[in-house]
C-alpha cells in the first residue's frame, strides 16, 4: 500500500496572491510545508499538485530545484488536479495536504493516517466541516482517503465546492462512505497556525523566529510556545476561515469569459439580472439564482459590500443622520417586546446569556435582560448606537471578530433581527456564530423581511430572503429551525412583511445541496398584488403608525 501526500500549491491566491513561496525565516512557504511532511513516518512520496497557469512556473522550478515530483492540472477543479497526481504516482492512499500549513505537523499527519489504516475506512480526517466540531488547531488539518474513493468522488462530484475542495463528496452525504472524524484532546480548534492573510504570515515568521528559524519543532513545543505568547493569538484573531462552501468565483469566470456573482446561498455562479432599482441614489442590480431561486446582490459591485460602509455611511444614508432617531428606537422598542413575547409563546423563559448581533441601540438587549434575567452582550459597528447601548450597561463590541477575540462564554441565545440580509458572506457568518459562539444547546432567533410581501430591494440588502430560502440557509450553516412565523408588527397587522426563524445547532451532516425556490418571480408578483390590495381595503390596519407619524 503505498502512501502519497499531494500538496496543492498554487500562486494565485485569493487573499494572499503567491502566499507559498513568501519567505518564512528565509525559507519560501512550500519548502516548510515539504519538510515537515517529509518527516512523517507513514508517509511514502511527496508529490506537488500545481496549476497550468503560466504564473505557477516558479513553483514548477522550485519543485524541480527541491527534488520533488510535480503535477500541473486545472486551476480551479482541484479534485481533478489530486486524482491525476495519485494516478501519476500510482498512489493507494492519499493525504492531502495545503502549501499554506509551514507548521503542519508530521506527528499528527501520522496519527490521522494511523487511525485511517487501523479502522478500515474509506476517509478520515482531523477536521471535518459542521455540524462536526474542530478539535485541531487551523494549520494542522490531514484528509487521508484510499485511491478508489477519490476516484469515485473525481467520477460523480458536479458542485463547485465539491470541486475545488476535493474531498467534500466522500463526507457531506451520510452513508456514501465509511467516514471517520480524527478528534483530538484536549480540544484546540480555537488555535490558528495557518497562512491566509498578511497577519498570519506575519505570526509565521514570529513563530519561527522563536524556534531560531528551523523547522523540526513539535506541535507540543508549538503549543508551549504559544502559552508564552499570548499576543499571537490575538494577531490573528479577526482572521475568517473559509467555509467549506466558499468557491472562487475566478473558476466560472474562466469558463464562461466574464464575472458573474456567485450565489451567497449555493455557490453557484448562474444567476441572470432580475431587477435594477434605485436605492439613495445608487442603481442596485438584483440576481435571481438558476439553481437554488435565492435573489442577491453581485458582492463585487455593491456599495454596502465596503468594509466601512456599516461604520461610516449606512445611518446617514438611511436617516440623515448617523445619530438615533425618535423614530427608530421606537420601532426597535416595538419589535423588541414582540420578538420577547414570540419566545414566551414558545415556552422558552429562561436565558442565562444572550448575543444580539446588530443591536443597535441596545432596546432589544435591555428588553431581553428584564424579559428573561439574562446577562446580554452586544456587537454594533455604528459609534452613535454602540455608545447609546453602552449607557444602558450593555458590554458592545464593534464587530463578532473584536467579540471572539474576547474568549465569550458561549451564549444560550443569539439574536440576528434584520442582520442577516445585511452580510456579505452570511453562511460564513453563521457558521462562526455557530461554531465560536452559541452554546452546543443554545439557539439562534434571526429575522429578516419577506420577499413576497416586503420591498426587500434596499441598498444594503445584499439578499433576499423567502421563507424557504432563510431555511435552506439555516441548514447549510449547521443549523435545524424548530420555530417559525410570518408577520407585519409592529408596521402591519394584516402584512406578513418579516420572517423569524428560531433554530438549533444540527447533529445531522449538512444537505449535500440546496433545494431550490420555484417560482420566484410569479410569487413576488403576487405577493406584492396582494399587498396594494389590503393597503387599500384596510390602510389603517395595513401600516400601522410609527412614533412620530399621524
Amino acid at each position: 500500500m503505498k502512501t502519497v501526500a499531494i500538496i496543492q500549491a498554487r500562486l494565485a491566491s485569493s487573499r494572499l496572491p503567491g502566499k507559498v513561496l513568501l519567505p518564512i525565516a528565509q525559507q519560501p512557504m512550500l519548502a516548510r510545508v515539504v519538510s515537515r511532511v517529509r518527516r512523517a513516518s507513514l508517509i511514502d512520496e511527496i508529490i506537488v499538485a500545481t496549476t497550468s497557469d503560466f504564473s505557477d512556473e516558479q513553483i514548477v522550478q522550485f519543485c524541480g530545484d527541491e527534488g520533488v515530483p510535480c503535477y500541473r492540472g486545472d486551476p480551479y477543479d482541484v479534485l481533478d488536479r489530486y486524482y491525476q497526481a495519485a494516478r501519476q504516482t500510482q498512489a493507494d492512499i492519499i493525504v492531502r495536504i495545503t502549501a499554506d500549513c509551514p507548521m503542519i505537523d508530521p506527528v499528527e499527519i501520522d496519527r490521522v493516517i494511523r487511525a485511517f489504516l487501523d479502522n478500515g475506512v474509506d476517509f478520515a480526517a482531523n477536521r471535518l466541516p459542521p455540524p462536526f466540531k474542530r478539535t485541531t488547531p487551523i494549520g494542522m488539518d490531514t484528509e487521508v482517503c484510499t485511491f478508489s474513493a477519490l476516484e469515485r468522488a473525481w467520477r460523480e462530484a458536479d458542485q463547485p465546492y465539491q470541486r475545488e475542495h476535493v474531498m467534500p463528496y466522500l463526507y457531506d452525504t451520510a452513508g456514501r462512505f465509511k467516514v471517520l472524524h480524527v478528534i483530538m484532546q484536549p480540544d484546540l480548534g480555537n488555535l490558528r497556525f495557518t497562512v491566509d492573510t498578511p497577519e498570519d504570515l506575519q505570526l509565521a515568521n514570529e513563530i519561527y523566529a522563536a524556534f531560531g528559524g528551523r523547522d523540526d519543532f513539535t506541535l507540543q513545543e508549538l503549543l508551549e510556545e504559544n502559552k508564552k505568547n499570548p499576543h499571537w493569538q490575538q494577531e490573528v484573531a479577526l482572521v475568517q476561515h473559509k467555509n467549506l462552501y466558499d468557491v472562487d468565483s475566478r473558476g466560472a469566470a474562466s469558463k464562461e469569459g466574464c464575472v458573474k456573482p456567485v450565489c451567497p446561498l449555493c455557490s453557484q455562479s448562474v444567476a441572470r439580472l432580475l431587477e435594477e432599482v434605485d436605492s439613495f441614489g445608487f442603481i442596485v442590480p438584483y440576481y435571481l439564482c438558476g439553481n437554488c431561486g435565492i435573489v442577491f446582490q453581485d458582492n463585487n459591485q455593491s456599495q454596502a459590500s465596503d468594509p466601512d460602509f456599516y461604520q461610516e455611511t449606512y445611518r446617514k444614508i438611511y436617516q440623515a443622520s448617523p445619530e438615533p432617531t425618535k423614530k427608530d428606537l421606537y420601532q426597535q422598542t416595538q419589535r423588541a417586546q414582540n420578538q420577547a413575547t414570540w419566545l414566551h409563546s414558545l415556552d422558552r423563559q429562561k436565558f442565562d446569556r444572550i448575543l444580539d448581533i446588530g443591536a443597535s441601540s441596545g432596546i432589544l438587549l435591555d428588553t431581553f435582560r428584564h424579559s428573561f434575567n439574562a446577562q446580554v452582550v452586544g456587537v454594533e459597528p455604528g459609534d452613535a448606537y454602540r455608545n447609546l447601548a453602552n449607557s444602558r450597561n450593555i458590554a458592545m463590541y464593534r464587530s463578532i471578530g473584536e467579540l471572539i477575540a474576547s474568549n465569550p462564554q458561549p451564549f444560550d441565545l443569539v439574536t440576528l433581527m434584520h442582520v442577516l440580509e445585511h452580510l456579505e458572506n452570511p453562511i460564513t457568518e453563521l457558521v462562526r456564530i455557530r461554531e465560536r459562539l452559541l452554546a452546543d444547546d443554545g439557539l439562534l432567533l434571526v429575522e429578516v423581511p419577506n420577499f413576497y410581501v416586503h420591498d426587500s430591494y434596499e441598498l444594503a440588502h445584499l439578499s433576499c430572503f423567502t421563507a424557504h430560502t432563510l431555511e435552506q440557509m439555516l441548514l447549510q450553516a449547521g443549523f435545524e429551525p424548530i420555530a417559525s412565523r410570518k408577520h407585519g408588527l409592529p408596521r402591519s397587522k394584516t402584512l406578513n412583511l418579516y420572517l423569524t426563524a428560531l433554530s438549533k445547532p444540527s447533529r445531522k451532516p449538512i444537505p449535500a445541496s440546496v433545494q431550490p425556490e420555484t417560482r420566484v418571480v410569479l410569487k413576488r408578483k403576487a405577493g406584492m398584488l396582494k399587498r396594494k390590495l389590503l393597503t387599500r381595503l384596510r390602510p389603517k390596519a395595513s401600516w400601522l403608525p410609527l412614533e412620530g407619524e399621524k
